[in-house]
């Protein structure tokens, strides 16, 4: 009540059937406000009921008024319920009696039934609070302060639950706060390894447990590579040297091509897959995307040194191929994203009838990179590829090394192709870096 009156809100309404008690055990005050809503009281109980609460001023004018006065004269008719352990109105409509508290002077003079008189200070409350006259009834916050000189030092145990609940409160919104950065911060580690595993997009949707639908794409290229001579390697290293080889050469290569626009699929044993143009569409780019790529770690796998085999020189050797792919995710309690299509079995062909630090390449990988320009491509000839046929394949040797009087010149042209969003169309210039370069 100190705390509405605090904000210029008056009860008029006050009774002890008003405040409530939560499973906190902390004392609420209820059915304030909303006066259009209200119906006058048709029940004779509650009718009997507003008279005994209402002060002697608003039965003058017929009618409760909001004032701090007149709820300090309710509060004063709950301090007599308190007091006399009665109703301050019988149950019974039969019952002629105005009401069962019992007068002042009785409860002063300790001749309750209860045999429970009160204390001369509480009694003396009692008596300013009912005051006739308005402007000599105190304030709640004068309440709280007599009340507290009353009994300032018996504490009893739910008012000790209630000083340690009100401690609680003051600290549980920084406490929430400092729970909640946590949270956001372990929930950030999570999307960052979710997003790792699958796409973005994808893995948004199964979060959000919509179910994710294949797609086809019209033109991507795939790559895959694996170690030479793997197996001899592993049978003379222990499984920890070769988990460990693994590790560091797939973290390696994990860092290369978060340069470039791919999209890692997975790795199996000394298997990797990697794609571009899916699951974000990038025109033909994808191919210059995965031909740099593989430059880039046929490069890096000649100065990697394998950490329980130093001498031993890294060799991998690669396979290229660009065509339509179906990709979608498969399974649900370990959800994997796959590719699916002819163009997958033709990429793994080229990988595996591959040579050691060369990277094959179909002949729609190497009409599309003659498409882009700017890459040194060596036809290997016709080859025989199981399930295939003959097949006229490709070594990617590498880049063009484009001298600068000859890049200069096409700087200009090279920013107004950057507006259009790409690089990839200037024969000679691949892209930002190498333009830069």
């Amino acid at each position: 009540m100190a705390y509405l009156h605090q904000h210029r809100i008056h009860h008029s309404r006050l009774k002890s059937s008003n405040c409530v008690i939560d499973d906190r055990w902390v004392c609420k005050i209820t059915d304030y406000g909303l006066d259009i809503y209200r119906k006058a009281d048709t029940n004779v109980y509650q009718e009997r009921l507003v008279q005994v609460y209402m002060p002697p001023e608003d039965e003058a004018v017929s009618g409760p008024e909001k004032s701090a006065a007149a709820d300090m004269y309710s509060y004063a008719i709950i301090l007599l319920e308190i007091a006399t352990r009665s109703d301050p109105v019988p149950k019974d409509e039969s019952d002629s009696t105005e009401h069962c508290c019992l007068p002042l002077p009785e409860l002063i003079k300790g001749k309750s039934d209860n045999g429970c008189p009160c204390p001369t200070e509480y009694v003396e409350l009692i008596r300013r609070c009912r005051s006739q006259n308005p402007m000599h009834r105190p304030t709640f916050e004068q309440v709280k302060k007599q009340l507290y000189k009353m009994n300032p030092h018996k504490v009893s145990p739910v008012d000790l639950m209630m000083t340690l609940m009100e401690k609680y409160s003051k600290h549980l919104e920084q406490l929430v706060a400092e729970r909640t950065q946590d949270l956001m911060h372990e929930k950030q580690k999570t999307d960052r390894l979710l997003y790792s595993m699958l796409p973005k997009q994808v893995a948004d949707d199964l979060r959000q447990g919509k179910p994710s639908q294949a797609q086809t794409y019209a033109s991507a290229t795939v790559f895959f590579s694996d170690i030479v001579g793997f197996t001899q390697l592993s049978s003379s290293s222990t499984p920890y040297q070769v988990v460990d080889f693994l590790n560091k050469l797939y973290t390696t290569f994990d860092e290369i091509i978060d340069n470039h626009d791919v999209y890692k699929v997975e790795t199996i044993g000394d298997a990797y897959m990697v794609v571009s143009g899916v699951p974000k569409e990038n025109g033909i780019r994808h191919v210059s995307e995965i031909a740099s790529m593989a430059l880039d770690l046929v490069t890096v796998c000649k100065t990697f040194r394998i950490p329980h085999k130093p001498n031993t020189q890294l060799k991998i050797r690669g396979g290229i191929h660009s065509g339509p792919v179906v990709a979608g995710v498969v399974g649900t309690k370990m959800p994997r994203y796959c590719l699916f299509g002819d163009t997958v079995n033709t990429a793994s062909r080229m990988e595996s009838t591959s040579e050691a630090l060369k990277i094959q390449c179909s002949s729609s990988t190497h009409d599309l990179l003659k498409q882009v320009g700017g890459y040194i491509l060596v036809c290997r000839g016709t080859l025989q590829v199981k399930g295939k046929g003959d097949m006229t394949t490709y070594w990617l040797e590498g880049k063009k090394n484009t001298p600068r009087k000859n890049v200069i010149p096409n700087i200009s042209t090279a920013l107004q192709e950057n507006e259009r969003g790409s690089f990839s169309l200037i024969p000679g210039v691949l892209s930002s870096d190498a333009l830069l370069t």
